[in-house]
């Protein structure tokens, strides 16, 4: 079974990345395309060999087979086609944001950096005017034809990817293909079988479903889940309400100070009082998660497709015949509804975007080589990597081998993805290709999860907040804002689901926000928005 595979797509991206050869030139001293000599012109220091130092947190997937990126076949063949050697920095796993802004609060910067600059404080107009990143406008018109053509060719990606006075500012992660929700709500399909159970679609359906999980199959946690994941856009949707800033017809919101908010804790702090949410939530690690999925604790959690539901079903192969697991559509109150807030990804990804740094001295050279990630052969190897070791042409289809799909070393498909490429998580270059898709989800019931979770997405649209920015004035007062709003609104979530806090305080609750300026957050966010619709 294919994943919402489309041709069309496939053909359309394959067309606009057409450009590759002469990029592989351009980044060593011998090109002489025109290119290459402007370069050269404005950057003395791109006729020696290229050495770069590249700031980049390593995914846990990828952690667990390699030290460092240099231990990539993607970037061990990416050096020998380009000739520019990257010296790769990694910060300690769990301390990304931390060791980040250390490494910005000393000065001492890496020539690039990878990183969701959509997030910098005070935005990324800050991180230009800070001296972290420098603006690529005429770097990438000159050296980057690959990127350069995209943009061109998709004025709506280029919309995203720029500041509000037409900035580019970084090299970024573009979501191509169906942009499938890479994760949701996931049951016990063998579970719901024995007990004649559909699969649930409304909140009344839910209740009924985790009950019987508790009565019927002794469950001890029937729905199990970590506190950010709770915390996000699950069950909220069914109220009418996003999980943070949101549009509803043009105008922006803040779910958690809507009353629709109201509705969506009393249900939860119902099914936390009735034992049906693990009382864990709060404080599991994946490690207690993972455990009580596998040996029958739990009936239901949120998950990932390809590093959750495949790790699972591949775990519980031979142990449990009977185990298996169903993706459930995003709840609605009334059957018929159609869901609208769903873990939608933006086209432009935000994470996994490099800027340049103003350390760099070779910003021509540097520009050519992650340009040459937009180019077909560079998504290609990026992707898949090399032909015959980890995929084979089969009919003009890239088929991942063995290495990749049974490896011999036990690695599961993301983490031997991860030890050989760079294609299971967002990083500069295009994202999302459904042949990569329609192979990472190994078992037929991701493949049907992935089409279930991406439902709706048009009606997403309607109320995801695009790529908005701040300027950084609004930025700075946004961030201190928030700041408190978000520990605030953490605290009383917790409070108003385990029962320490009455429901009924709710509106002292909503008075609070109000008095950490809460309005005035959406009203900062309301000026972007508008600011957005009018970037051409």
């Amino acid at each position: 079974m294919k994943v919402l595979i489309n041709k069309k797509q496939i053909t359309a991206y394959t067309a606009i990345l057409g450009l590759t050869g002469s990029l592989l030139a351009g980044c060593v001293s011998s090109d002489k395309s025109s290119n290459a000599n402007s370069a050269a012109n404005s950057d003395p220091a791109s006729t020696a060999p290229v050495k770069l130092s590249y700031w980049v947190a390593m995914p846990a997937d990828a952690a667990r087979s390699v030290k460092s990126f240099n231990e990539v076949l993607f970037y061990q063949e990416l050096e020998k086609k380009t000739g520019v050697k990257i010296d790769f920095q990694h910060p300690a796993i769990g301390s990304e944001t931390e060791q980040f802004n250390l490494m910005i609060a000393s000065g001492n910067l890496p020539n690039i950096i990878e990183s969701d600059f959509t997030k910098y404080p005070g935005g990324p107009e800050k991180a230009i005017s800070d001296k972290v990143l420098i603006k690529l406008n005429d770097v990438i018109d000159k050296n980057a034809p690959n990127l350069k053509k995209y943009l061109d060719e998709h004025p709506e990606i280029r919309k995203d990817i720029v500041t509000d006075d037409g900035t580019i500012y970084v090299f970024p992660g573009i979501g191509i293909g169906n942009n499938a929700v890479s994760g949701g709500l996931v049951l016990r399909k063998d579970w719901l079988d024995e007990l004649g159970l559909a699969v649930p679609e409304t909140i009344d359906d839910w209740t009924n479903v985790l009950r019987q999980f508790k009565e019927k199959k002794s469950a001890k946690t029937p729905f199990t889940i970590r506190l950010n994941d709770l915390n996000t856009q699950l069950f909220n949707g069914a109220y009418g309400i996003g999980y943070e800033f949101y549009m509803d017809q043009g105008r922006v919101k803040y779910g958690p100070y809507e009353q629709g908010y109201k509705n969506y804790l009393t249900q939860m702090s119902a099914w936390y009082k009735d034992g049906l949410i693990d009382p864990d939530f709060a404080t599991q690690d994946a490690k207690l998660l993972d455990a009580k999925v596998t040996n029958g604790s739990a009936g239901a959690l949120f998950t990932y497709i390809g590093s959750g539901m495949g790790k699972y079903l591949n775990s519980t192969q031979g142990k449990d015949g009977k185990f298996d697991l169903v993706g459930a559509p995003y709840p609605v109150l009334k059957k018929g509804e159609e869901p609208k807030f769903i873990n939608k990804p933006y086209e432009y990804r935000g994470g996994g975007s490099a800027g340049i740094s103003p350390s760099n001295k070779n910003v021509a050279a540097t520009a050519k080589w992650l340009d040459y990630h937009y180019s077909n052969e560079g998504h290609m190897l990026k992707s898949f990597g090399v032909e015959g070791q980890t995929y084979n042409m089969v009919s003009g289809y890239p088929k991942y081998s063995d290495l990749i799909l049974k490896n011999p070393d036990k690695l599961s498909v993301g983490e031997a993805m991860s030890k050989y490429l760079r294609v299971s998580t967002p990083s500069p270059g295009l994202v999302g290709d459904d042949r990569y898709a329609d192979q990472y989800y190994v078992y037929k019931q991701q493949k049907e999860a992935s089409v279930t979770f991406s439902k709706h997405q048009k009606n997403a649209n309607d109320v995801l907040l695009p790529r908005v920015s701040q300027t950084p004035e609004e930025a700075t007062e946004l961030s201190a804002i928030m700041a408190e709003v978000t520990t605030y609104q953490s605290e009383m979530y917790l409070k108003f689901i385990m029962g320490a806090e009455p429901i009924t305080n709710f509106d002292k609750y909503t008075a609070q926000l109000k008095n950490m300026k809460i309005e005035r957050a959406i009203a900062i966010k309301q000026a972007a928005l508008d600011r957005y619709n009018k970037r051409k």
